[in-house]
């Protein structure tokens, strides 16, 4: 049976400093690792997470400004960005919010076994069919996916195995254990 999470039937988490919220998608049993969507709202500070490694990739709004520990840097859509997740990190939304897939891993405890770390965006075809690992989840970017005869809109999460479909913008995150 395959797993698809859909944001709209999660409720969101507000973050402690009401710059944005959150909608947690996927989290592994031992807690090494997380899959969530992020709108961001207002510019200003990211929490820290020490002991963990992060990556963005904008999936709505057009850019994404980030101080990462005092190096500027311009996050555009589909182009994860991994940085360490006790950086001092703020962020600014030049032309307005945003939402983000943040993925969280602890330290030592997952490993990238794709080109960009931990996601790889593609687009798929009518009669493209994806194959997705034990290891792998897929996000819906824009467009809709099936996967196995389940519909998944965009914003949500095809969590592997399965296979997917559909004429669709993917972020397809590898998680391997060490």
């Amino acid at each position: 049976m395959v797993t698809v999470v859909r944001t709209e039937d999660l409720s969101s988490q507000r973050w402690r400093n009401g710059g944005g919220s959150t909608f947690e998608l996927w989290r592994a049993a031992d807690d090494t690792s997380r899959i969530s969507l992020a709108d961001i709202e207002t510019e200003g500070p990211f929490s820290s997470f020490p002991g963990r490694r992060r990556l963005l990739t904008l999936v709505h709004g057009p850019v994404l400004g980030l101080v990462v520990d005092g190096a500027e840097v311009v996050i555009e859509s589909g182009r994860p960005f991994a940085f360490d997740g006790a950086a001092q990190v703020v962020a600014s939304l030049p032309e307005g919010s945003v939402r983000v897939l943040n993925v969280m891993v602890e330290t030592g405890a997952v490993e990238a076994e794709v080109i960009e770390p931990y996601v790889t965006v593609l687009e798929l075809g009518r009669t493209s069919v994806l194959p997705l690992a034990e290891d792998q989840s897929a996000l819906v970017m824009q467009g809709r996916a099936v996967a196995e005869g389940v519909e998944a809109p965009a914003s949500s999460l095809v969590v592997g195995p399965a296979e997917v479909s559909g004429r669709c913008t993917l972020a397809v995150i590898t998680l391997q254990r060490v």
